[in-house]
């Protein structure tokens, strides 16, 4: 459910089994998130953005920690590691390790 300013705690969840069965994640991120890359080369890294900030997790979603709060609508990574979010009026952003 779409709610830009209000928290989503049900948006995220886990699998330990190949996605037979699911859970919900610990911490998910605090808002809704319009778009989910993994990063390269990780099974267990990945980015979430949205329009009221972007987050990551290293542990596979369970659990997300905020890492900028500018509005983002989607995400992709590629293979050399760079991560680049695109969002309204042309707002891009790069992602470097």
């Amino acid at each position: 459910d779409y709610r830009a300013d209000q928290a989503s705690p049900r948006a995220a969840a886990v699998t330990g089994d190949g996605g037979r069965t699911w859970g919900p994640a610990a911490q998910p991120p605090p808002a809704y998130r319009s778009g989910v890359a993994w990063l390269p080369h990780s099974r267990s890294a990945a980015l979430a953005v949205g329009p009221t900030g972007t987050d990551l997790t290293t542990d596979g979603g369970r659990t997300w920690r905020t890492l900028d709060t500018g509005s983002y609508d989607t995400v992709d990574c590629t293979p050399d590691m760079g991560c680049w979010a695109s969002g309204e009026k042309g707002r891009v952003a790069r992602l470097e390790r």
